[in-house]
């Protein structure tokens, strides 16, 4: 966890100071080329945060998991853009691969403005590492957000944004008397993500 915040603060460290001269364009040029079609990018970090049930009918907990997600796709206009999103995502002790089709979307054409997003595909499990007796398996995944974005010249601009991401997972457990369990479940975690798109 400490790791992943070390590695937030170096991405947004590096974005600023690679942004700073951007800054300094006109804001003519920077609303000029978020009206052109072509290629669109984005990398968010973040975190889910979410209830996780207790064994023994104890009280539930909440947790902060951290989260990665990167956006290619084609811009066709300012308020609708299509592509692939594939990312990392943690779910108690089990690391889930959501590879999903993504809709992203600008409101208005200035240098801020609020946007959209909307993916929706499948979280596979095959990067998450197996416990004694189970084995995890990936499932549909939807994740619908709102947010800001603060443009920084050009096409590139910082992404605040928050959602909420539904992930399914089956777990199947196998007990000392060889007997094999399955278990439906489905994560419900608000995302908090920061980003930058280019």
């Amino acid at each position: 966890m400490k790791d992943f915040s070390a590695l937030l603060l170096l991405f947004f460290s590096i974005s600023i100071f690679s942004t700073s001269a951007a800054l300094a364009q006109s804001g003519a040029a920077a609303e000029d080329s978020r009206n052109t079609a072509g290629y669109m990018g984005s990398v968010e970090f973040g975190y889910l945060y979410g209830k996780v049930k207790n064994q023994f009918n104890n009280p539930p907990t909440y947790m902060a998991a951290p989260s990665v997600q990167l956006f290619n796709g084609y811009r066709a206009h300012r308020l609708f853009a299509i592509g692939g999103t594939v990312g990392f995502d943690f779910y108690d002790n089990i690391l889930i691969t959501p590879i999903a089709l993504g809709i992203r979307g600008e409101v208005l054409n200035r240098r801020v403005s609020p946007i959209y997003s909307l993916d929706a595909g499948y979280g596979a499990s095959f990067l998450s590492g197996k416990a004694f007796g189970e084995r995890p398996d990936g499932g549909w995944m939807l994740n619908p957000a709102l947010g800001f974005r603060v443009q920084t010249g050009n096409k590139a601009a910082f992404l605040f944004s928050a959602g909420y991401k539904q992930q399914r997972v089956e777990v199947e457990s196998i007990t000392g008397w060889g007997l094999r369990t399955n278990q439906r479940i489905t994560y419900k975690r608000l995302s908090l993500r920061l980003g930058f798109m280019f």
